[in-house]
């Protein structure tokens, strides 16, 4: 790589020209996602500035999500892109099985499968039951950065709703009940940390093995049968909840 001295601006801090120069070169794949960028030493020699300096701009490159430390690795890049993170602000459990109105869902694959006895366990249903499955990317409105990657089983008499425009971004769950009438009497969530398997690191902008916010979500109706489930993966500092509940007074 070839050494570039930083000429100090009239108006513009060092920093954040190394912060520029850094990022430009991670956009173009110099510094490609999970490699490990230079050390703070090397980047004050190839810019000629002090490790303060240096500092401040990878510490603006970690605040945008771009980079990451890692103790005994260094510092890896881990986005081309600037993070949207969403916080999801709740009053209600009704509102915790909902996304933001901010995102759209982008689908990429469906398929009509039989549950495998992996599937089962996760759908709660016998190995061999049939389910429609879409595979799908929920991004961020209007930058389309993807905030989630999302597989959701329904069961066959509801899949005509991964047929229809969906401008709103409404979710399955919304558009199971405005079609068919079918609504959710039951919903069990479980919200747990995993990492970013192989196959999702491209299409999420991160690094294979990064940290992973999954939340599952089964919707039984009135009769008792789970006919939706849904299996979000968020990487990290992407997508947060922040619960509230207000104690009222009985009247």
């Amino acid at each position: 790589m070839v050494n570039a001295r930083v000429p100090a601006g009239q108006n513009r801090p060092r920093y954040s020209e190394i912060e520029e120069i850094l990022r430009g070169e991670i956009q173009s794949g110099v510094h490609k996602l999970g490699s490990r960028l230079p050390t703070e030493h090397e980047l004050c020699e190839r810019f000629g500035v002090s490790r303060f300096t240096v500092r401040q701009a990878l510490s603006r490159l970690r605040e945008a999500g771009i980079l990451d430390a890692r103790p005994g690795i260094g510092t890896i890049v881990v986005s081309s892109a600037d993070r949207v993170t969403f916080v999801h602000t709740l009053s209600s459990m009704e509102e915790l099985l909902q996304y933001p109105a901010e995102t759209d869902r982008r689908h990429h694959t469906v398929q009509r499968i039989e549950a495998t006895p992996e599937q089962a366990v996760m759908l709660r249903c016998s190995p061999g039951q049939r389910w429609v499955r879409l595979k799908a990317m929920r991004v961020a409105r209007p930058s389309s950065a993807p905030i989630a990657a999302i597989d959701i089983y329904v069961l066959p008499q509801f899949a005509g709703v991964f047929d229809l425009p969906n401008p709103a971004g409404a979710s399955a769950l919304r558009q199971i009940e405005q079609l068919y009438g079918h609504r959710a009497a039951h919903a069990q969530v479980e919200i747990f940390v995993s990492r970013i398997d192989p196959q999702l690191a491209e299409p999420l902008m991160v690094a294979e093995g990064d940290p992973a916010l999954i939340i599952l979500r089964r919707y039984r109706g009135e009769d008792g049968v789970i006919f939706l489930v849904t299996y979000s993966v968020h990487p990290e500092n992407r997508f947060s909840l922040n619960i509230e509940f207000e104690k009222r007074d009985s009247i």
